[in-house]
Parts: structure tokens; sequence; C-alpha cells
């Protein structure tokens, strides 16, 4: 167990009870509380994302560590409230992004199985000690390790023991941009920069698993349904976000690669985009190009959940506090690709589809959506190339499947591989997708 941090030379006060449960989700409730006893995690347990990846490969990992905070305002029922716990715990954790990544890992934001342990006081405060599943991503070196050949297999990470309020508390002292702010300390945070005061916790990552690299591909039987032109297919909504100095910029640029590169005629969807059919034998992807300047962004991504099979993003990542996937109810109850092409979406955003695609049947969420995500930062001319990849890919797979030759079907990693050679350096990959269960027949 985590250390006990103490102030001022105070005692701490413990709990008379080991306050040792799971907590489901963000939006979980108090009752989540057991008896210290293992419990089911919002994945099922897993141990991962389910991620493939050409030139990276996934790890699972157990986080322990020691976060404290105050218990007044929004924070007053710290104690006994799962859902504060579990924003506290996660808001600490991502302040390790920066202490992974340089010793080689990049760490998915947000955990899984999150077990308080312990619940202490010290001088005013709620000192939670807890135990998470978290995964991360690696470049492949030579090829994928054992885990027995694992150079670090505990890394250990420098980080807050009260990450929220830093900002106000000592500024910008442990960031190394001059202009950071609450929104994105986390992503600037360094506790050995110069000046930076202030009580610190270590984060102890035990790396448990590496996972392998199998052929797996989409779920072409969800995806290939009757259209009205009476051939099989699937709806795409790509939906682009305002460009940062020209707003068309995004839909622009996705605009020609349907049209010059993929040779598609589109028609106007009044006050939303343009419609195109991209086709081939009896096979078809209906694709709406939504246009920022004509809509309400949030409300048409939204839309574009609960109402396609796959959903493009492009836009920033907003250091993964952006409110588009983190609404279960928007999201339709069939299988989805959701292909997220912003800065470093691995780690902020795979695990906020598979919380809100879960079900008592797929307590994973894997079962009806595959991610398509980047590892490390991208920029806005790789998604119409990687776009245009995905979309190919799943054409030729169908009509493969349409034909009788299941077998010449697109998988995972040959689009994959494809991705990070039109753009380079980005670990593009696919989560959710390693125990996929459609598999050629002939």
């Amino acid at each position: 167990m985590a250390q006990t941090l103490h102030s001022g030379g105070s005692m701490a006060t413990k709990l008379p009870i080991l306050l040792g449960f799971t907590l489901p989700l963000l939006a979980c409730a108090a009752d989540g509380i057991g008896t210290g006893e293992p419990s089911k995690s919002p994945n099922g347990g897993k141990t991962d994302s389910g991620w493939l990846g050409s030139d990276s490969y996934e790890l699972g990992a157990v986080a322990r560590g020691q976060v404290r905070m105050e218990p007044v305002g929004s924070w007053s029922t710290l104690e006994s409230s799962a859902e504060l716990q579990l924003n506290l715990i996660d808001e600490q954790l991502r302040f390790a992004k920066n202490g992974s990544e340089a010793q080689g890992y990049r760490l998915n934001l947000l955990s899984d199985q999150v077990r308080v342990l312990e619940v202490d006081y010290d001088g005013g405060d709620v000192i939670l000690d807890y135990e998470v599943v978290v995964d991360l991503v690696a470049p492949i070196r030579d090829s994928v390790p054992e885990l027995a050949d694992i150079a670090n297999p505990i890394v250990d990470v420098t980080v807050p023991a009260r990450p929220v309020g830093i900002h106000d508390r000592v500024g910008t002292a442990c960031a190394t941009k001059a202009d950071a702010s609450p929104l994105n300390y986390a992503y600037y945070f360094d506790a050995d920069q110069p000046g930076c005061d202030i009580e610190r916790a270590t984060v102890e990552i035990e790396i448990t698993h590496v996972f392998g690299r199998p052929t797996t591909y989409p779920e072409y039987d969800l995806l290939m349904k009757p259209t009205d032109r009476g051939t099989l297919g699937f709806r795409a909504a790509l939906v682009p976000a305002r460009g940062d100095y020209d707003p068309a910029s995004r839909f622009d640029a996705h605009r020609l690669m349907l049209e010059n590169d993929l040779n598609l005629v589109g028609q106007p969807i009044p006050g939303q985009g343009r419609r195109y059919i991209f086709a081939k034998g009896n096979v078809e992807i209906e694709i709406d190009l939504y246009d920022p300047t004509q809509v309400q962004y949030s409300e048409s991504f939204r839309n574009a959940l609960g109402e396609y099979d796959f959903i493009l993003y492009n836009g920033h990542s907003n250091y993964g506090k952006m409110h588009l996937l983190d609404e279960p109810e928007s999201f339709s109850d069939h299988y989805q690709i959701i292909m997220m092409h912003s800065c470093q979406s691995y780690a902020y955003y795979t695990r906020q589809v598979f919380r809100a695609k879960e079900t008592a049947d797929d307590p994973h969420g894997w079962d009806r959506a595959d991610v398509v995500a980047t590892g490390k930062s991208s920029y806005p001319k790789g998604s119409p190339k990687t776009a245009e990849v995905i979309l190919q890919g799943l054409l030729d797979g169908m009509d493969a499947i349409d034909a009788g030759r299941s077998r010449e079907a697109t998988d995972w990693l040959s689009m994959i591989e494809s991705m990070n050679r039109v753009e380079r350096g980005i670990l593009y990959g696919a989560a959710g997708v390693r125990e996929n269960r459609w598999q050629p027949i002939d």
C-alpha cells in the first residue's frame, strides 16, 4: 500500500473501515462501494483496450498511488462518494502522462478497475490510497517483447499529491509552458521545473501483461446491411471540426479526398454538407460529409453517433476534455467504427467510447465498437489520407465477402499498416478489435 502523506507534522486519522471497491464509471454512484473484494470492472475484467498497431503494441498494468483533497465545496462528499473519488483519481493520473512517456510508454489516461484501498484523514484532507488497472502503448523496436523481457516493468512517476487546483496554488511553476492553463496543465507538467514547490506523490505502474497482435477483422457481418438502393453496406459520417485559421479548411480537405482521390460526386444536403455514394459491385458506403460552418458542431456529432455506423472526428483533442463521447445515450445500440483523428486520442478517448457502449451482456464495450485512434500527436492533413485508407479497405472487404472471396477481406492490421505508411510517426492503431469475432469462412 502507498505510504500515507502527512503535512505540518499532524497525525493522520484513518477511517475505521477499509473501503476497497471497484468504481464502475465516471457516472458511478456511491452504492458501488463493496467489501474490499475485487469486483467486475467497467471493461469486464479486461486489462487493456484491445489495441492493435502496426508499429506499436499494448501492455496491461496496475497503477498504485495516493491522492489527497480538502473536502470542501463540490468535493464536500469526497469521503463517501465513489463518483468524486474516481474523478480525483482520474485527475491525478492525468499528471502521469509525461513521466510515463519519458520512460517509453504512452499511458491511457482513463483507468479501469479502480479500487480505493483505504481512506484516511490528515489535517483536514481526505487521502485515498488506490489501485487501478491501466493500459499503455509502446512503439515496436524489433518485435513485440515477452513480459519477461521488459527492461523496466515497474515505472515510478512523480505526480502532484494534490492535483486539483495546482494552477491556482503555484501558477505555471510546474509547467514547461509559460502560459499553461488549468485545462492543459497536466500536458505540460514537469515536477523537476525550477521553483516547482508542491507536495508530491509517486504513482507506481507495474506492467503485468504484454498483448499480441493477431489478425482480426472489422465486424463485416454487422456492417453489411441492406440499403434502399438494393445493395449491401453501411452509412458513414465524416464530421470534421472548424479549421484553426480557415473555418472550412478541414471540411474542404475531406471533400477533396472524396472527390479527387476517390472520384466521387457529392450531392448537397441543405444546411448540413454533402452526400457521396462510394460503391463497388453490390456493396456501398453512403458517406455524409458535415460542414462545420453550417451546423452546430457538438449537436451534429452526437446526432451522428446515434445514426451512423462509421463516424470520423477530425479536430483538436482539447487535452482529453471534450464532451463529445461522454454521453452514452448519444450512441446507437449497434456496432460502430469511430475514428478519432486528433492528438493522442488513444490516451484520451478510446475508453470513453467503451464506457459508453458497454452493456450487461458486453461489460467491456468491445462488441459494439472499434475505435481508430492515434498514439502520438497528429496533424489535420493526416485525417483525409487515413480516412481514405479505412473507407477503401472497408469497401474492398465487403466486396470480397459479397463475391464469395472472404479470405481476401481487409483485416485491421493491413489497414493500420497503410495508415502508418501514408502518415508516418503518429502510431495509428485500432482499439477494441483484438477479440473481434468475424472471420473468413471460405
